[in-house]
């Protein structure tokens, strides 16, 4: 437990923020219909998790650092445009931290210290190496820029590999080019944070939405790796979103 509300900064640094790839995010009408017969990056987009608002009620997560294994318990929740509440339990049910995040806004309450922090969520790509526009990428979602959308999938082996500078960053996407989804993403990061890379597996299709049932997410430093395995999500989702009041709490800066 004493390691879970690191582990609750990290799931917020990787799992939310803002992305390009919002802006595909509309009812779905006749171009976007006949973007998905075709074969262009426009319809790996269309699948994003992100285009609608939704609550991944239970996720298994491993992470191992220093040889250590923590197996914990989250859900998320995430409304449009950009809100988003993830909550970390121990295995046994026991919530250990809870972050809440919109465009310029983080606070995060450490349950077992009594502390609320707050702080602005560009620090959280600075600290652990995946920029804001790309976050929703751990959870499948592709981010691409307006004018690569139209692009044709060249696919080999049934995948289409390409790199990418988005927002002055280095990414490659591996696609799965029949399920239209992301299999691999591959940051360029810095001598501090390394590259980091999120790979995508057991794509689940239930109904309008598609997502990888199991993500890894690996640094080529070996300093911390993650695994996320998605058992129940409802999306589009109209729920609430819950509340990181901190009434006691002692409130901290992030720095």
């Amino acid at each position: 437990m004493q390691k879970i509300t690191y582990i609750t900064i990290i799931l917020a640094a990787v799992i939310t923020g803002c992305s390009p790839s919002r802006k595909a995010a509309r009812a779905t009408g006749d171009s976007e219909k006949a973007a998905l017969a075709g074969n262009s990056i426009e319809t790996v987009v269309l699948n994003n998790l992100s285009n609608n608002s939704f609550y991944i009620q239970k996720a298994d997560i491993r992470v191992i650092q220093d040889n250590i294994s923590v197996r914990l318990i989250a859900d998320i929740k995430f409304k449009r445009p950009d809100s988003m509440l993830i909550t970390v339990r121990s295995r046994t049910g026991i919530e250990g931290g809870r972050a809440f995040i919109t465009r310029d806004t983080l606070i995060i309450r450490d349950r077992i210290n009594k502390k609320l922090m707050v702080g602005k969520p560009e620090i959280l790509g600075t600290k652990y190496g995946i920029e804001k526009s790309f976050i929703l990428s751990v959870l499948g979602d592709i981010v691409i820029e307006e004018k690569d959308r139209a692009v044709t999938m060249e696919c080999i082996r049934g995948d289409f590999r390409k790199e990418y500078l988005v927002g002055g960053k280095n990414v490659e996407y591996i696609i799965d080019c029949q399920r239209k989804k992301l299999k691999q993403a591959y940051f360029e990061g810095d001598i501090k944070t390394g590259n980091i890379t999120i790979a995508m597996s057991e794509i689940v299709n239930s109904g309008k939405v598609v997502y990888p049932g199991k993500i890894e997410i690996n640094d080529d430093l070996k300093s911390m790796a993650i695994v996320l395995e998605i058992k129940k999500i409802e999306s589009p989702w109209n729920g609430k979103m819950g509340s990181v009041s901190g009434q006691g709490y002692k409130v901290v800066k992030i720095r």
